[in-house]
């Protein structure tokens, strides 16, 4: 435009047009994508062509569809953390759940005198012990939040 010789009010309508205003940004387009919560669309989207900003409608409704979209993808990545943390929890709880089923068995076996099968329960129950340790000490290190005492909270 500025070789073809137009006036200055048209050069400060049109912006230059960049090489880097016309590449595609796929996160935009990506319903799970969070990288693209910076991107803005270039500046001839927002272009008053017809000068009537009074009606600009369906930029607005644009802005209003990437922002639902937005605000969806936020909603699903914090219900899959919660999902993520109850699921570690019921983990824990399983390992607890199955070392006192183990101490069960031991104690039982051990009382009529079944003292292989009291030993191989006794192997289980430190196997499903050390399962649990190291199944809180890793959640403890993930989660500033974490107390001990609330892992028996959930599906005992």
């Amino acid at each position: 435009m500025v070789e073809l010789g137009a006036d200055t009010d048209t050069l400060t309508h049109f912006q230059e047009l960049l090489k880097g205003h016309l590449t595609v940004d796929t996160a935009a387009f990506t319903q799970n994508g969070h990288e693209h919560w910076h991107s803005n669309l270039p500046w001839f989207w927002s272009m008053d062509i017809p000068r009537d900003t009074t009606s600009k409608c369906w930029l607005t409704e644009f802005y209003q569809i990437h922002w639902l979209q937005a605000k969806a993808c936020k909603d699903r990545w914090a219900e899959e953390e919660e999902l993520l943390n109850m699921e570690f929890q019921w983990v824990i709880n399983f390992f607890k759940y199955h070392t006192r089923k183990w101490n069960d068995q031991y104690l039982a076996y051990h009382a009529v005198g079944m003292c292989s099968a009291a030993c191989y329960a006794a192997w289980q129950q430190v196997v499903y012990d050390q399962l649990s340790e190291q199944g809180e000490s890793k959640w403890q290190a993930i989660n500033e939040d974490y107390n001990r005492d609330s892992t028996e909270i959930c599906c005992q």
